[in-house]
């Protein structure tokens, strides 16, 4: 309760503050980005729910992010859908699809969800590349038309970012809300440890599929809302390394930790955006950034015991330290 107290406030200050970024940041490309740390971000969220809460390791998530933009885009496209159905509609397959994969899974160990996951992501993919008639396969669809919400038309940067930091400020309290409650609890519960949750009458294997179904809800919104923005749709933005790099962004920022997800996502966004000149060397240089934050500290910037934990440690330790120290000088 403590921690909600302060979460609204501090929540609020952030929003407010992110309504004058376009006011700041005039240059379209620079705003571009920005509308792209926004959507990620959604998508982190997601994946935090599943892999940071619950202790399932998945490497699926960029198909569901796929199946929610095609869902959207055809809906729209081809069947005249409003945007809100189609995006709402989105969300609800992708956590019809989501709860079918965690059916599969529900008692599945951890390498083995793994495998499961990165199978389904390939599937996708081959799925979105060979169905022709729907997807338009290797081509992609093309000119996918923006939202219309009440007949304003969300058609440049600036409008979009406003609709995103919205749709992240809900998704953000939304998934608040389900870490803080008695669901929030039990998926936490399976991820320190499945035997005690079991033990303590939480059904593990159905708790599992809720969590999927959950996460997979939010991934579906957040890809239909990038297909919006974008206007295009191929099946090679949903691949396995597009799935390791919001994967990524998850662990660089803590696992467990909602405002990690943004931080993560926001490093890996912008920062080789700027190093674009460096192309090269900005892969490898994120590899060895992610092989050093699994070795000293595996729950990222804020997460348990992450880089900030630490930080902070050591600022209180060293103090301490230097006290006993004068101390021990004046002893004979």
């Amino acid at each position: 309760m403590q921690g909600s107290r302060f979460f609204f406030p501090k929540s609020l200050f952030f929003f407010i503050a992110a309504l004058f970024i376009p006011l700041a940041i005039t240059n379209d490309y620079h705003l571009r980005v920005v509308n792209m740390v926004v959507l990620y971000s959604i998508v982190a969220l997601s994946i935090n729910l599943i892999v940071g809460f619950s202790g399932q390791l998945d490497f699926g998530r960029s198909a569901f992010v796929g199946v929610g933009a095609y869902w959207s885009a055809i809906m729209m496209q081809r069947f005249g859908f409003p945007f809100l159905p189609a995006f709402l509609s989105a969300g609800m397959i992708c956590a019809l699809v989501g709860a079918g994969l965690g059916l599969l899974c529900r008692k599945s160990s951890f390498d083995y969800l793994t495998l499961i996951t990165i199978g389904f992501n390939e599937m996708c993919r081959l799925i979105f590349l060979n169905w022709q008639s729907v997807t338009n396969g290797a081509m992609g669809l093309r000119k996918v038309p923006p939202p219309v919400i009440f007949g304003y038309v969300f058609d440049t940067n600036v409008r979009y970012f406003y609709l995103s930091l919205i749709l992240l400020s809900l998704c953000y309290v939304s998934i608040r809300r389900i870490t803080e409650s008695k669901l929030g609890r039990a998926f936490q519960a399976i991820r320190d440890d499945p035997i005690a949750a079991a033990y303590s009458g939480i059904s593990v294997p159905d708790y599992k599929v809720l969590n999927f179904a959950v996460g997979s809800f939010f991934t579906g919104i957040a890809g239909s809302a990038m297909v919006h923005y974008t206007q295009y749709a191929s099946p090679y933005n949903y691949t396995l390394d597009e799935s390791i790099y919001i994967l990524q962004m998850v662990i660089l920022g803590g696992l467990g930790s909602l405002p990690g997800s943004i931080l993560g996502t926001s490093l890996l966004v912008i920062v080789p955006e700027i190093s674009r000149t460096f192309y090269e060397y900005r892969l490898a240089s994120v590899g060895l950034l992610m092989v050093f934050m699994m070795i000293w500290a595996p729950n990222g910037i804020l997460g348990r015991q992450g880089v900030g934990e630490k930080v902070i440690g050591l600022a209180r330790f060293l103090p301490v330290r230097r006290k006993v120290s004068q101390e021990k000088g004046k002893l004979p």
